[in-house]
């Protein structure tokens, strides 16, 4: 047996008291007028033991000043398991108290246990039995413990007054409202007293003005919808006291967050913000919370606040905001800090997430900053524009709307908040891609800021994907020579054109014709146009509706998964074949001889110019790769344009493969944005087959180029396009260089370079 401390018969060990907290711990209590060793001083360090061992955790003391003058000491512990052993309380290796259990020992009076005590340590002691409670759980959901915290605090006044129950939130959770005296001070902690248990309410309040201008201090609580059973009552412990409310009746058709937020335009932004990230909080582990936190900033998000003041030194805005499912957070805006008093800029989410920008990296004039500012003159050049990419760990759910802070060097802020961003992924997609001239899309911002930001946003608009709708007008071929597939994305008006040129073809007729719809606003103009098409040619369609627009690449794949043949060629909408019988003609050229992946006639322009000879790879001044057209502009019946060759790749405007080596590539890569560079990603894969790629020059049509993907807007207002040819280049920068470094006028007298076309063109004009 260990001795921690001698026992002298003494009248410095003070007489003790017990009070039964619940099944398992006792609260023993005692007043002394000084510490143990007759001074005045802080008592110290307070270890209770039974039987000469000291007691084991948890157990806690507090101490506090009585009204006399003297102390009372409270300490929490476990009973012991033979409640007849003395237990004895240690200080300064001392005996200051002891409980004895032998017969006639008083029992602490629940009541008497605050008497004597002023309001501040009656404070105290009422935060100490709500902490030491709720952070064990043995004691926390002990009806007897329940039931005594009730009595002390009902016990303390009138008749507790009710909580107003305000609407429903995400998560199983209510909105309450209180109010409380106006001397109350700050709220320090909120527990819940039901029948059975003791608990923290989940979430701290949001303090706010008295509605009813009278003074008092107004709070609102987010609490889960089992604590406000009726009945149950909310304990609010404050700086200068301690508060009870009763919990109510749930109200009948209660609105939702909302809805109430909605028909309040005027609610505090503190209030929003506390909502927010209340929901965010329990978004971590609850699936309803988190899409409440989305829903309520779809429906009823923060209003917009930027400093855009002329008359002010520093100005700033965050026009968008992204966050992306991966933890990625996508930032542009502007900053106007001539004299450098901007520190930091710190963005958070309503999940808790933080980033810290102390350095804006990539700047880009505004015009509309400039005018705004004044910034005028030879010489003075506005570069306030920036976009960010700040990577971080995936939070529980995307984020539509940020908030955050221009720290300045001074102390002072600024405090912005960025409009939510677009809910679609792919509209945010495009807002991104928006966001930066294309003049300004260097390889570096390519590759640091928009990439890392589009492709998760890409990915997650492709996962939306549903079963595409299958319409079948006529008959459907069993086994087709040919599968057409022809994406279809706003531009309708050469459809009447192309189909009748394919029903005027006798050698169309064992061909399989796929329309892929890639704008499904557009379904029932087309079923009606394809409908009489088919009434009056008899020509066997098939129409497949994507449930959205996923671009060039996925019609293709798409189209490809319902199709029939073996043969497979990918057709434009706006290719219109110059004369009949040319398919038969690209399908030998396909079939001349073994080892051929793909083949791609002569394409024109509508002035008999040449638009494709076949697809090859430069760099620009930049050391950028591009996708060049061989003779584009020149005229159809130039020589070199007129002899069949091998190429580095052909168009997919007009592209005819083997379904064999169309799916060992893996078909069209659905990682480019819309449309471009996907032919010759997929002329590549096909090369890396071993398989050759030829030009056909015999079998002509005309390409009325680039008519569908000029009313695309997330392709016209921003750099999908630099994107595409980044992305491309990235992947295949290596093979493009070695393919460039063969001789392909070997065999066919054609020259890929500069020099070499401008000596051939020079020959045709002499």
């Amino acid at each position: 047996m260990t001795v921690i401390a001698v026992l002298p018969n003494s009248v410095s060990i003070a007489p003790a008291q017990r009070l039964a907290l619940g099944r398992r711990f006792l609260l023993v209590s005692w007043t002394m007028d000084g510490t143990a060793d007759g001074t005045t001083g802080p008592v110290g360090s307070i270890t209770p033991s039974v039987d000469g061992e000291p007691v084991r955790p948890p157990f806690t003391t507090l101490t506090v000043e009585t009204g006399w003058g003297g102390r009372r000491v409270l300490s929490i512990l476990p009973a012991p398991r033979d409640p007849r052993m003395p237990i004895h309380f240690i200080a300064n290796n001392r005996v200051i108290a002891e409980l004895r259990t032998e017969s006639g020992a008083a029992d602490l009076d629940p009541t008497g246990l605050l008497g004597s005590l002023d309001g501040a340590a009656r404070l105290r002691v009422l935060r100490f039995l709500f902490d030491f409670a709720c952070s064990t759980p043995a004691l926390r959901r002990d009806a007897a413990f329940a039931v005594l915290c009730r009595r002390l605090v009902l016990d303390r006044g009138a008749e507790p007054a009710d909580l107003a129950v305000r609407a429903t939130a995400g998560g199983n959770l209510l909105l309450c409202a209180g109010a409380l005296s106006g001397r109350f001070g700050a709220i320090t902690g909120l527990v819940v007293l039901s029948p059975n248990a003791a608990v923290r309410a989940p979430f701290d309040a949001c303090i706010g003005a008295d509605p009813a201008g009278k003074g008092r201090i107004a709070f609102d609580l987010l609490i889960d919808r089992g604590l406000c059973a009726p009945g149950n009552l909310l304990v609010v412990l404050g700086a200068n006291g301690v508060a009870c409310r009763r919990f109510p009746e749930e109200p009948v058709g209660l609105p939702t967050l909302t809805d109430r937020l909605n028909a309040r335009p005027d609610t505090p932004a503190a209030l929003r913000h506390y909502l927010l990230t209340s929901l965010a909080q329990r978004g971590r582990s609850d699936a309803s919370a988190a899409s409440a936190v989305s829903e309520l900033q779809a429906l009823a998000p923060l209003p917009r606040r930027q400093a855009a003041d002329a008359k002010r030194p520093i100005g700033a805005s965050l026009d968008l905001a992204v966050p992306t499912a991966d933890g990625g957070l996508f930032l542009a805006g502007w900053l106007h800090d001539p004299h450098g008093l901007a520190a930091e800029l710190v963005v958070r989410t309503p999940f808790g997430g933080e980033r810290r920008v102390e350095r804006f990296a990539h700047r880009f004039p505004r015009e509309d900053v400039a005018k705004l500012y004044g910034i005028t003159g030879a010489g003075v050049i506005d570069r306030s524009g920036f976009i960010l990419h700040l990577p971080g760990p995936p939070e529980p759910a995307e984020a539509l709307q940020v908030t955050a802070e221009l720290r300045l060097a001074s102390g002072g802020a600024l405090r912005l908040v960025p409009p939510p961003r677009p809910q679609a992924d792919a509209d945010a997609r495009a807002a991104v891609l928006g966001s930066l001239p294309p003049r300004f899309a260097t390889p570096e911002l390519l590759e640091t800021v928009i990439g890392p930001a589009v492709a998760p946003l890409h990915a997650a608009h492709l996962a939306t994907r549903g079963e595409p709708e299958l319409v079948v007008f006529g008959e459907r071929k069993t086994k087709p020579a040919v599968s057409v597939i022809i994406p279809l994305y706003r531009t309708l008006e050469f459809l009447r054109f192309q189909i009748a040129c394919f029903a005027t073809d006798q050698d169309m007729a064992d061909a399989e014709l796929v329309f892929v719809l890639d704008s499904p606003e557009q379904r029932d103009e087309v079923v009606h146009l394809l409908r009489g098409f088919h009434g009056l040619y008899g020509l066997p369609m098939l129409l497949l509706v994507q449930s959205a627009n996923y671009g060039y690449s996925a019609a293709n794949n798409a189209g490809v998964a319902v199709a029939r043949a073996n043969r497979l060629l990918l057709l434009n909408s706006d290719v219109v074949p110059d004369r009949a019988g040319w398919l038969p003609q690209l399908v030998a050229a396909l079939e001349e001889r073994p080892g051929i992946g793909a083949v791609g006639p002569k394409l024109l322009f509508d002035d008999d110019s040449l638009q494709h000879a076949g697809l090859y790879f430069d760099r620009d001044l930049q050391g950028a790769w591009y996708n060049h057209h061989y003779f584009k502009g020149l005229p159809r019946d130039f020589a070199a344009a007129c002899r069949p060759r091998s190429v580095p790749g052909v168009t997919g405007a007009c592209l005819l493969t083997t379904r064999a080596a169309y799916t060992a590539a893996g078909g069209f890569c659905e990682d480019y944005i819309i449309g471009d560079f996907e032919d010759s990603d997929l002329c590549l894969r096909i090369r890396g087959q071993g398989l050759d790629i030829r030009y056909a020059p015999s079998v002509e049509l005309y390409h009325l180029e680039r008519r569908s993907i000029g009313r695309h807007q997330g392709y016209t207002r921003g750099v999908a396009s630099e994107y595409n040819r980044w992305l491309h280049g990235r992947r295949w920068a290596d093979r493009m260089a070695e393919l460039m470094a063969r001789d392909w006028d070997a065999d066919d007298e054609v020259r890929p370079t500069k020099a070499g076309r401008a000596r051939k063109t020079a020959q045709v004009i002499r």
